[in-house]
């Protein structure tokens, strides 16, 4: 239940209080420094996005409407108005499903109730502060601005909002870049709020796009709706001051008016630094990430060959199934939300990265084939469980009878087990491998001394 009903500060209140005192000053050297680190992840993923065909269609469609600014989209050549580039950069740093994933501090929460947060927070942030020449502090400060509030009110409202069909990425990402932009410009306490309140009109995202090009787009849809609705109160657009805790606001209409309000603990110590936000080592839902680990170290240890194979059964809790909804996928959009799929590449390829995921590689016959023998086991949620992992069991039965058992919760990229600079710039130069991102960021690189 909402307790803030008997209050008479409300959350808007507490996040215009907090975006407005918020200085690069007062966050500490550790969280600037971590904070970095998914900034330079998050760059990575626009840029490994930029040849996907959502991200050409939107370049295309705005580029041939002749539409200019001072913004740049990561790959292009044009600039763009800030809304528009905050758009398309979003789309681009989460078409690929690499962008990083926020962790539940409650083991009720379904996995992927929680956000995508660098992608609408950053795009957002990269966009407005090109567009106003912002200072590099300044973007650092809004773009941890902007996690803090994605993040916990991600981790707050109820598991209704995701269960219901929101996808939170679309719809909280919203707030964090509304956020993130009212940092950078400074607005006054009041024209925060006002933000806030037009951001809540337009934040929006549905889960049944899973899958698509429109999944992407509702990350692309929350930075822009960032920027739109910063600059709209900027110049004096009003809206609700209360939209999140008015009977008719955001709490009432997109999580049944249930949160804890115990966990909207602005800035008290920033969510990127405890429980933390996982750096994604694969390109593919976040709840496949520590069965592909199982599945490479038991692949390597036991020198498993794919046509010896019988059968794959993996275990999940019903939470952590609840994205897994392609058997038999499509293409690779589908590929990024399939266990059979995910499960059966890592073992044909012993690699579960950007080659792998690729339309070519759905559909290989030898991949297909092995596809068939993959059996998801959905679990019952442990009441007893306390870690943000997922729980995650797989057991390979060998035509010679040898049966091949792991478990684990977390992978490689959880706080627990974080990701090194070293593999974050490995993540780097993989997404900016293709020829023509190579050739856009040539000119960008300092010259050899």
């Amino acid at each position: 239940m909402n307790s803030r009903s008997q209050s008479s500060k409300t959350v808007s209140d507490d996040l215009s209080d907090f975006i407005g005192r918020v200085t690069i000053r007062n966050i500490s050297p550790d969280v600037r420094e971590t904070a970095k680190l998914h900034l330079l992840d998050g760059l990575a993923t626009m840029l490994g996005g930029v040849n996907e065909k959502s991200s050409r269609l939107l370049r295309r469609r705005f580029s041939v409407r002749k539409l200019t600014g001072e913004a740049t989209v990561l790959g292009s050549h044009n600039k763009f108005s800030a809304e528009h580039a905050a758009l398309i950069n979003g789309v681009q740093g989460h078409v690929l499903d690499y962008d990083d994933a926020q962790l539940a501090t409650l083991p009720s929460r379904p996995m992927g109730q929680q956000t995508h947060p660098t992608t609408p927070v950053l795009a957002a942030a990269l966009a407005l502060a090109e567009s106003r020449r912002a200072t590099g502090a300044a973007l650092l400060n809004s773009y941890i601005v902007g996690l803090e509030v994605a993040c916990r009110l991600g981790d707050a409202v109820d598991p209704s909002h995701y269960l219901d069909g929101f996808h939170p990425t679309g719809t909280l990402g919203a707030f964090g870049a509304t956020a993130a932009c009212a940092q950078l410009l400074r607005l006054s306490p009041l024209s925060i709020r006002h933000a806030l309140g037009i951001a809540g009109t337009l934040a929006s995202g549905l889960r049944a796009n899973r899958g698509t090009m429109a999944k992407g787009l509702n990350a692309g849809r929350a930075a822009e709706n960032g920027v739109i609705a910063t600059t709209l109160a900027a110049d004096g657009f009003t809206a609700s001051e209360n939209i999140f805790d008015d009977p008719m606001g955001f709490f009432s209409a997109a999580c049944r008016g249930r949160v804890n309000t115990d966990l909207l603990r602005f800035g008290e110590r920033f969510f990127i630094a405890k429980p933390g936000i996982a750096i994604k080592l694969y390109p593919c839902a976040g709840v496949l990430h520590p069965v592909l680990d199982l599945t490479l170290d038991l692949r390597v240890r036991h020198r498993i060959e794919p046509n010896n194979i019988d059968r794959i059964r993996v275990g999940l809790d019903t939470n952590a199934a609840l994205p897994l909804v392609y058997e038999n996928p499509k293409d690779n959009l589908q590929a990024k939300f399939s266990l059979n799929f995910a499960v059966a590449v890592a073992i044909v390829d012993g690699k579960a990265g950007l080659k792998q995921f690729t339309a070519e590689r759905v559909h290989d016959p030898k991949i297909k084939r092995l596809m068939k023998r993959v059996e998801l086991v959905r679990r019952p949620l442990r009441q007893e469980k306390h870690e943000t992992g997922v729980d995650s069991e797989i057991e390979i039965v060998m035509i010679d009878g040898a049966v091949h058992r792991a478990r684990g919760s977390v992978a490689r990229g959880h706080p627990s087990l974080p990701a090194s600079r070293a593999e974050i710039e490995d993540k780097l130069r993989q997404c900016a491998e293709a020829p023509s991102v190579a050739a856009w960021l040539r000119p960008l690189r300092p010259p050899r001394r």
